[in-house]
């Protein structure tokens, strides 16, 4: 994941035409070199599952015009996460399910926004409620540990998570072996439960446990957070997914 932390509005370089013939102005919200919302205006905020489209036809503004863009927005405990919206994808007809893959900007990890952060921007732009936001499913959990791991190690985001037999090869601290089934039965449990996550920062006294994979380069994977006791599921860049 990474942070949504100085957004700003700014006017688009086009203009709708609306049924009577004239232009509507419309603004943006960006980050840096990132445009993540192309038409604010036009943006369905009312969705009570909180699906929005964030990349929205430039010609008409209909939401649902042109294909892609979109994304949730899940109360995580104390930060809003923006990912895909993998409910959408997964109970989509399968010949329409990239219709709602999310904006390219995401391919690099979910993005978060601190409760403080977003309630600011709630005074910019027409908002969802953070109270009222849906809260983070294990199972969209498990999706987001799907979407966010290196080269694809549980599948795409049209399956359902798993990881390979033999794909982890050491692990940096304690047995991998062990770890392994671990790390297998957590998944498992995001992905069989329905009680509702909070993603908490880690703490001094967490360890973070990365996998070494067997991949060109053995590139590493932080995964795990804990000891021997204990492990819980890590999210970069910094949290532990914890259940309420």
């Amino acid at each position: 994941m990474w942070q949504l932390s100085h957004p700003a509005i700014k006017a688009a370089d086009f203009r709708f035409a609306d049924p009577d013939e004239d232009q509507t102005d419309s603004f943006q919200l960006w980050q840096d070199d990132i445009c993540l919302i192309n038409a604010l205006s036009c943006v369905n905020w009312h969705d009570t599952d909180a699906d929005f489209q964030f990349e929205i036809c430039k010609t008409c503004g209909y939401v649902g015009c042109q294909s892609q863009g979109w994304v949730s927005m899940r109360n995580m405990g104390t930060i809003v996460g923006i990912l895909p919206a993998f409910k959408k994808i997964d109970q989509a007809p399968e010949r329409l399910r990239q219709e709602y893959l999310p904006p390219a900007y995401l391919r690099d990890g979910a993005i978060w926004i601190n409760q403080s952060d977003y309630e600011n921007l709630q005074s910019l732009i027409t908002l969802p409620d953070f109270r009222h936001l849906p809260r983070l499913t294990p199972w969209e959990a498990a999706k987001l540990l799907q979407w966010e791991a290196p080269h694809q190690v549980l599948g795409d985001i049209y399956s359902v998570p798993k990881l390979p037999p033999n794909l982890v090869t050491a692990s940096s601290e304690g047995s991998f072996l062990e770890q392994v089934p671990i790390f297998t039965g957590l998944l498992q449990r995001l992905l069989a439960f329905s009680d509702n996550l909070v993603i908490r920062s880690i703490s001094p006294q967490d360890h973070i446990i990365s996998f070494y994979l067997d991949m060109a380069g053995i590139p590493e994977w932080r995964v795990l957070v804990g000891n021997s006791s204990d492990y819980r599921i890590y999210l970069e860049p910094g949290y532990v997914v914890c259940k309420m």
